[in-house]
């Protein structure tokens, strides 16, 4: 109901031709799409899905919070046709200047022994966000927190509660031992086969990832290096695509975005990259089964040369 009074107060009532349905609605020539309270940040990219379904139609995107509409904005100008962006005044529907781009944060060194200690039990040391970390097969297992009090601290553990109840079970075994077993017990369930367990199923996009870095020649690239996301992780559950940039046999720049199943934030995501890494092209990776009509069709709006490859997954039964 809200979005239709919207809708109307902008165009007038066209009638039977408006068809509402949930937080979208299609006049006949433009689709209209409401976003969430909950979360604003999904809202573009999920659009520009739904869009797809119209063809090429002109899109609008309306906006009760301030950011999420800034940053939707700047998003939208790598996008073709453009999106409108608009901020819900009232019954009014404003345009929005596109929110400037916060540069990536300066990588702090790594804590004395860190990398150190990640790579003596195999475990890969990596700084995203300005946070130093360690994975094994794109998942979290160690991380530097800062504590007001203590300073720095290497806590190990999947996600935070883990690690928060690592620091009391563990605090008297060597950081070396405890990081080695739960090295272990993430590459016992993340590999070939390993079915629905969280440990394998966690983070999937990362763990592929990980695998096309160790092998850019998958992808036809000389090399290939992970970069920070377009947005920070709020946990390790949300899915998130996972960048990295490589070079192509010309020379060329070439943007790496790793996705599973359909997520809507990847166009999203995929167009602050390519604001932020500048790009020649893009090329999305994505489990063969995921390589859909939809997903191809929101990846063409991208104003950047854009190719989807199927890939084989290290989870996948051979």
């Amino acid at each position: 109901m809200k979005l239709r009074a919207l809708v109307v107060d902008e165009i007038g009532d066209p009638g039977d031709e408006l068809v509402v349905d949930g937080d979208h609605c299609f006049d006949g020539s433009r689709l209209w799409v409401l976003a969430s309270d909950d979360a604003p940040e999904r809202a573009l990219g999920a659009a520009v899905l739904r869009a797809g379904r119209h063809g090429g139609t002109p899109l609008t995107v309306c906006f009760d919070d301030v950011e999420a509409a800034g940053v939707a904005a700047r998003r939208a100008t790598v996008l073709r046709p453009v999106p409108e962006i608009r901020l819900i005044q009232g019954r009014s529907l404003v345009p929005v200047q596109p929110a400037e781009a916060v540069p990536p944060a300066d990588a702090p060194p790594p804590p004395d022994g860190f990398v150190d200690l990640c790579l003596g039990v195999g475990v890969q040391p990596l700084v995203e966000h300005g946070i130093w970390r360690g994975e094994v097969l794109g998942l979290e297992v160690v991380r530097v927190v800062d504590d007001p009090e203590l300073g720095n601290q290497v806590q190990v553990g999947v996600g935070r509660f883990d690690r928060e109840a690592g620091v009391l079970l563990h605090a008297d075994q060597p950081q070396g031992e405890s990081l080695a077993a739960a090295a272990d017990l993430i590459r016992s369930r993340r590999r070939n086969g390993a079915g629905a367990h969280p440990l394998a199923t966690l983070c999937r996009e990362r763990w592929l990832r990980h695998d096309l870095v160790a092998d850019p020649s998958v992808l036809g690239l000389g090399d290939l290096v992970a970069v920070d996301p377009a947005d920070e992780r709020p946990n390790l559950r949300n899915p998130a695509p996972a960048p990295a940039m490589g070079t192509g046999p010309d020379g060329e720049r070439v943007l790496v975005v790793c996705s599973v199943g359909v997520d809507p934030c990847l166009v999203s995501a995929a167009a602050e990259l390519v604001l932020r890494e500048s790009p020649d092209r893009i090329l999305v990776a994505l489990p063969g089964r995921d390589v859909l009509p939809a997903v191809e069709r929101a990846l063409a709006r991208l104003a950047v040369p854009t190719s989807i490859r199927g890939v084989a997954c290290g989870w996948d039964v051979v």
